[in-house]
């Protein structure tokens, strides 16, 4: 994250905080893979954000289903400023691995820095990896939101996103 401050005799005071120009990726053993990499900014708290994801990959299989062909997310590793996940594809067949990045904003909200990749050769992924990001959070008609969520995204490299992210 990039902090824009006011040079002032006293000091730095900070305007606001954007996004740097990549979000930390988990890698991949395939040289060639497809990915996602994006911000958010939410006019949510990143306690709430963070609280949303992980009650949806919580209650999978009770009272949340992924709404992109029904994968499997799994959390790997859990702070309050960072979340890594596992996705298992609904037919059983491959693993995407993401990386949320969590930061308060001074003036309220949050920036999520976020990417998912694909762990195997893949160039064209139908949306997956953006898929695998935005369905953890998204507010529309199919997400199943336990908490409605207010966002905005940037993406920073995320070729595919299509509107496909809703379908089981």
């Amino acid at each position: 994250t990039m902090h824009l401050c006011l040079l002032l005799p006293a000091g730095c005071v900070l305007l606001v905080m954007l996004p740097t120009a990549y979000a930390e990726c988990p890698g991949s053993p395939s040289y060639v893979h497809a990915a996602c990499e994006m911000a958010v900014k939410f006019s949510d708290s990143c306690e709430s954000v963070h609280q949303e994801i992980t009650t949806r990959v919580n209650q999978q299989g009770l009272t949340w289903a992924d709404p992109h062909n029904n994968g499997t997310y799994s959390v790997t590793s859990e702070t309050k400023n960072r979340l890594e996940l596992s996705r298992l594809t609904g037919d059983k067949m491959y693993t995407d691995l993401m990386i949320f990045a969590f930061l308060d904003t001074p003036i309220g909200g949050c920036i999520v820095e976020a990417c998912s990749e694909s762990q195997v050769f893949s160039v064209v992924d139908f949306s997956t990896n953006y898929c695998n990001l935005h369905d953890l959070y998204c507010s529309e008609y199919g997400c199943r939101p336990f908490n409605k969520l207010t966002y905005t995204e940037s993406y920073i490299s995320c070729a595919q996103r299509m509107n496909s992210c809703l379908t089981i």
